[in-house]
């Protein structure tokens, strides 16, 4: 084939790149090392009103009852339900949305204490199965879950971190009323009207306080469904079978159903079910101490190559989110209308499920191009081990990222994880020159472009050709239409440098809405286009 008049050939990559206009570079990183100290302690939390619609009781058919609102919005971490997504990204695609039939995905909820439950109904107290992994999905044999460091001496000296203590006592004053009161009231002699007690955590000599208080307002957060779910969690990933069994016995007999029957009695004026309470604690306590010990709890870390789901969502969502954002959730719903501003969340499962088909490991890097509040930059680093990247342009809910980042690493410890390195940075993702070098080495970048203008995704698309070929790039909204060809007339169009794939997102994976939908799993991948403009005659002064 003949060579093309120079003004009909396509432009080389360097010609092309050389169109963009010159970037300005505004730079603040934070970058936080598992093994540091953390030097600072949060602020304490403004008072926060709560919102939310009313809610009513609904018998269960194991006697349990269940709290329902209408309408049902997305599944959150368990002490902030009064938290509202922005519903801006849902106004803007009103318009471009299909009908979709929507499909029903499984929800896992923490058991609540209310004064319905029977004390004989122990169903939601048996051990629950673990959830093989997908025969496709690969394993990173890479991966070293246990931190040595958290089986050390160094731990013995204590360590901050934000206490359940911290955000759940009875000096907390909201709207002129305690936030909080004791739960247990019906008391003997010579017991404490809201004693302190402490949770020992499966790998760290260091063990949480926890008041035994109850909050006025049922949104907020319940010392002790997280002590019950705790333990849990600890017998299901860090115990041999015997000892797990002890603690959630199928026979009703293990140290969960025992706390929870206890707390039931104490709520119906129960005289002597504190001092219960307390003393099924202190078993549990010496119980872990025990199996640290002896080389059981060091022994089942070895053996994981990731970090379940069940587990992640319980360190990030249920402790450190409602530790730091969640007493402070009102930060995050001022924003911009209709701007690229807009905050709203990706949940744990969709953003489990994104690492799963990107086969992020733990030797590879992850970035999250408006990270918001740190949640999947956290989780990236957690679950994969990989070292993980999150750049946020507003101050907000950057403010809370720098909060999460704070407490990750303590948590991390009390559990006996090693995480990936975590480094956030709040600036423009556009400008930010240390954002642009490490997108050049990425191997996963995350984009909740749900709400992003027209504009910055243009920009973006020209961001991406500096990526490495074989980049995974994940978005709610495509940068490459899968219906795209490339032909002369946008054979210089960025775009053509990617493959995109369209998948399917179940409800329940997003905090603006319960509705199913899609998202893009883009590749860089050059092959396409070097291959059409090969058949064009090449590219000028190439």
């Amino acid at each position: 084939m003949g060579s093309l008049p120079a003004e009909s050939r396509p432009l080389s990559f360097a010609a092309l790149k050389a169109r963009k206009a010159p970037l300005k570079i505004a730079t603040k990183v934070v970058t936080v090392n598992s093994s540091a100290k953390p030097t600072a302690k949060p602020p304490p939390p403004p008072s926060v009103s709560s919102s939310k619609p009313a809610a009513s009781q609904k018998p269960l058919n194991n006697g349990h009852s269940r709290t329902t609102r209408t309408p049902r919005k997305s599944s959150t971490p368990v002490s902030v339900h009064s938290r509202q997504g922005s519903g801006e990204p849902i106004e803007r695609i009103k318009k471009e949305r299909q009908s979709r039939t929507k499909r029903a995905s499984p929800a896992v909820s923490t058991p609540r204490l209310t004064s319905s439950d029977e004390e004989s109904e122990e169903d939601d107290h048996k051990p629950r199965k673990r959830i093989r992994l997908d025969r496709k999905e690969s394993i990173d044999e890479k991966r070293k879950v246990r931190d040595h460091k958290a089986f050390s001496q160094e731990d013995g000296n204590g360590f901050h971190m934000v206490h359940a203590f911290d955000i759940a006592n009875t000096t907390l004053v909201e709207h002129g009323r305690d936030k909080y009161e004791a739960f247990f009231t019906a008391l003997e002699g010579d017991e404490d009207e809201c004693p302190m007690i402490e949770l020992q955590y499966p790998t760290s000599l260091q063990s949480e306080k926890y008041q035994l208080v109850k909050p006025a307002d049922s949104s907020d957060f319940k010392p002790l469904d997280e002590i019950e779910a705790t333990m849990k969690i600890v017998a299901e990933y860090y115990l041999d079978g015997e000892s797990a069994e002890k603690v959630t016995s199928d026979d009703g007999s293990g140290l969960v159903q025992q706390l929870h029957r206890q707390a039931l009695l104490g709520m119906r004026g129960r005289v002597g079910a504190q001092s219960k309470y307390v003393h099924v604690v202190e078993k549990f306590n010496t119980l872990v101490a025990d199996k640290r010990r002896d080389g059981t709890i060091a022994k089942k870390l070895d053996q994981m190559r990731r970090v379940d789901l069940r587990l992640v969502e319980h360190i990030i969502k249920n402790q450190i989110y409602a530790r730091t954002v969640s007493p402070q959730v009102n930060l995050v719903r001022h924003y911009e209308s209709f701007s690229d501003n807009v905050y709203g969340e990706l949940l744990p499962k969709f953003l489990s499920r994104i690492f799963k088909e990107t086969n992020l490991k733990s030797d590879q890097v992850f970035i999250d191009l408006g990270s918001g509040v740190g949640n999947c930059v956290l989780q990236a680093a957690l679950e994969t081990g990989a070292e993980s990247w999150g750049c946020e342009v507003m101050d907000n809910p950057n403010t809370l990222a720098q909060l999460q980042a704070d407490e990750f690493p303590a948590r991390c410890r009390l559990w006996g994880i090693k995480p990936g390195e975590v480094h956030l940075i709040h600036g423009n993702f556009l400008t930010n020159e240390q954002v642009r070098q490490v997108l050049k080495r990425a191997d996963v970048i995350l984009v909740n472009n749900q709400a992003f203008t027209a504009e910055l995704n243009d920009k973006l698309k020209y961001v991406f050709l500096d990526l490495k070929e074989g980049c995974h790039i994940v978005s709610l909204k495509p940068f490459r239409s899968p219906a795209h060809k490339i032909k002369d007339s946008n054979v210089n169009d960025p775009v053509n440098v990617l493959t995109v794939v369209e998948k399917e997102r179940w409800s329940s994976m997003v905090s603006w809405t319960d509705d199913p939908g899609n998202w893009y799993h883009h590749r860089k991948d050059s092959r396409e286009l070097n291959a059409f403009v090969e058949s064009m005659g090449g590219f000028e002064n190439c």
